[in-house]
């Protein structure tokens, strides 16, 4: 009876070792990479591939990212192996969080009473490089000494703005 018990145990181990040998571990791994990337600059594709037990298999893609256009973007990694199709998904958003850049024009700061001022203005530019428009508040009163505030501000579409002052001083003749 331990014989049989023993031939048994030693039938039931090689079986169940021949059932994991036909079972290697497949999964579909996506290289670590930037997933966010701010608008109109570089972006790269570290792909993705099929990890076969100890074998790796380089995927291939669908689908690519507009850099120069905001949005979520889907790229889908596929690999074949033993006629079998795995699949991986990585999603990458093109974001715009970085505020214009608002540069003050040269002029003239400091004029006399009686004088007139002209307002020399700003230059605004946007990584998105979309045209915007500066809006400008404040006045400046050249008939009473004292310091005035021009400001200059602007925003694009993803709400990112800024802002600078003008500090104009009229003085006495």
């Amino acid at each position: 009876m331990k014989k049989l018990n023993l031939l048994l145990i030693v039938l039931m181990t090689l079986t169940l070792s021949a059932c994991k040998k036909d079972e290697i571990s497949k999964e579909m791994i996506i290289n670590e990479g930037i997933d966010t990337v701010e608008i109109n600059t570089s972006w790269e594709d570290n792909g993705a591939y099929l990890l076969v037990g100890e074998e790796t298999i380089t995927a291939s893609k669908t689908g690519d990212i507009d850099i120069t256009t905001l949005g979520l973007y889907e790229i889908e990694y596929f690999a074949n192996f033993e006629g079998i199709q795995y699949l991986g998904t990585r999603y990458v958003i093109v974001t715009d969080q970085t505020a214009p850049s608002l540069e003050l024009n040269i002029g003239l700061d400091t004029i006399e009473q009686g004088s007139s001022w002209t307002d020399a203005g700003a230059t605004v530019t946007d990584n998105s490089l979309e045209e915007l428009t500066i809006t400008v508040t404040g006045t400046v009163d050249t008939s009473t000494v004292g310091t005035y505030e021009i400001e200059y501000s602007a925003e694009d579409s993803s709400g990112n703005s800024v802002s600078l002052t003008r500090y104009v001083t009229v003085v006495e003749p």
